[in-house]
């Protein structure tokens, strides 16, 4: 693997620090069966931690999804 310097900092490690694997468990149910808690699991890569693409995919579950979120967990 070759390394770019910028700054004394490479290029490899400006990734790890701003774009990090997430493993997002999403709990929900549907508006008929409020007793039937299920589970969504997303493997994804997101810059922490202001997550803009977890945040983009969790506006569209809002308006397009009729199942309602109950828990989110986010493990990196």
């Amino acid at each position: 693997m070759t390394y770019v310097f910028v700054y004394g900092i490479t290029i490899y490690n400006m990734l790890l620090i701003y774009k990090q694997p997430l493993h997002i468990r999403i709990y929900y149910y549907m508006p008929d069966y409020t007793s039937l808690l299920q589970e969504f699991n997303w493997v994804t890569e997101d810059v922490v931690p202001e997550y803009p693409r977890t945040k983009k995919f969790l506006t569209y579950w809002k308006n397009n999804i009729e199942a309602v979120i109950h828990t989110i967990e986010i493990n990196k």
